[in-house]
């Protein structure tokens, strides 16, 4: 690891929107399957590591959320690529963001995805979080709001980045500070 940063392979992951028949657009989230050898049961966006055949990060995150939800490629539209965020453990991560055609049928594969869920932009908006988990890695602080949506909690690298698309492209200014407590996790 060089700065708290782990070397070598990297991941990607899909920010799918849906916003047709409503006007409260929604994120597909999924909770991974227990099953899982890392970050079993946590909640988390379509996606996962590189492979050697990948041409490159987008087809990754396409690949990853076609195996694990069914949504191909001719069911969304990429908008843009996020800032590369980092995981606890260092891993490099890039997200993605695409709008969903219609309202296509999600196949989950159980091996990976125990089951999906949509959270809307207004539940976001709300801000009505938990707590402020405050990770320091490497003599540096990254902080992520953690919610609870429907028994699901959301927190930690999928909460870092909700925030920052949310702020980047729902125009929202989501920040630190907030009433909810502050932990800090080393």
């Amino acid at each position: 690891m060089e700065n708290g940063r782990a070397e070598g392979r990297q991941a990607a992951v899909l920010i799918v929107v849906r916003a047709v028949g409503t006007a409260d657009p929604q994120i597909l989230l999924t909770k991974r399957a227990a099953s899982l050898n890392s970050h079993a049961g946590e909640i988390a966006f379509p996606g996962g590591m590189q492979d050697p055949e990948d041409r490159d990060l987008l087809a990754t995150a396409l690949r990853e959320t076609y195996e694990e939800v069914g949504l191909g490629v001719d069911r969304l539209v990429i908008q843009a690529r996020l800032n590369r965020a980092y995981t606890r453990q260092g891993t490099a991560v890039s997200p993605f963001f695409a709008h969903l055609l219609g309202d296509a049928p999600l196949n989950i594969n159980p091996q990976e995805i125990e089951h999906t869920f949509w959270v809307p932009y207004s539940f976001l908006i709300a801000d009505a979080r938990l707590q402020t988990d405050v990770f320091v890695s490497g003599g540096r602080e990254f902080w992520a709001p953690a919610y609870e949506f429907e028994g699901h909690l959301i927190w930690g690298f999928t909460s870092r980045v909700l925030v920052e698309f949310m702020n980047g492209f729902a125009g929202q200014a989501l920040a630190r500070e907030h009433a909810a407590p502050e932990v800090v996790r080393q």
